[in-house]
């Protein structure tokens, strides 16, 4: 992908600051409902294509599934998966999936931003964030049709405090992601408005090829653990 055009910069200002409310979809309405992107414009080989990869990739990679969750059952108690509420298509509420990375009970202060060093975060947990390999379980998000391979990040509420209606609902007229060009320009180290601003470039730009060079950047940036906590 072109260097120059993934590092674009924003044209938004004023960077988010960590913390917020725990999100709660019942005070975050959504926008009146849009039309699908996919559909506006003929994207319809993202959710079969999608729905088939994810499906190959949770057969492929079970062996990988039951390492990991064994792993984390037996280095710290709580569950092995971690959910939480998200914003999807339309801004609709769905529970995201992730292997747990912290402990158990971290999430009860309320949805915040995580850092270097959290000490919320367990020995195997910084292990799979470095890796990338705690959003595996995202794959049966996408299998269910809630997310896609490449798109913008689901939100969770308190992050889109600052978005206007526009952004909201240009943005929501895509499914989330578990990659997307956000995370392929900066991730961790961009300002939340930067991310946003990022986001609606890839809903104006998306295509297979637009998809396949985000793909092929985020698996260079996972081998090289860029921008993750």
């Amino acid at each position: 992908m072109d260097e120059q055009r993934l590092s674009q910069s924003t044209s938004h200002s004023a960077a988010r600051q960590s913390g917020g409310p725990h999100f709660d979809p019942r005070n975050m309405p959504a926008e009146p409902a849009v039309v699908s992107h996919e559909v506006r414009t003929g994207y319809f080989w993202k959710r079969p294509a999608d729905f088939m990869l994810s499906g190959l990739a949770l057969v492929a990679l079970a062996p990988l599934f039951l390492v990991i969750s064994l792993l984390i059952k037996l280095t710290s108690p709580g569950p092995v998966f971690f959910r939480q509420q998200r914003l999807g298509l339309n801004e609709r509420p769905f529970s995201i999936f992730k292997f747990r990375s912290m402990r158990a009970g971290s999430d009860k202060t309320g949805a915040q931003f995580t850092s270097a060093n959290d000490a919320r975060v367990t020995g195997i947990g910084k292990l799979i964030r470095k890796t990338s390999l705690d959003e595996l379980p995202q794959l049966i998000n996408i299998f269910r049709g809630e997310m896609s391979l490449i798109g913008p990040r689901p939100y969770i509420g308190f992050e889109l405090e600052n978005a206007t209606p526009d952004e909201r609902r240009k943005r929501a007229s895509v499914r989330p992601g578990v990659s997307g060009l956000a995370q392929v320009s900066g991730r961790s180290s961009l300002s939340q408005q930067a991310v946003i601003d990022y986001d609606l470039q890839y809903v104006e730009q998306c295509s297979l090829k637009f998809d396949i060079q985000i793909l092929i950047q985020t698996i260079r940036k996972v081998i090289r653990c860029e921008g993750t906590n």
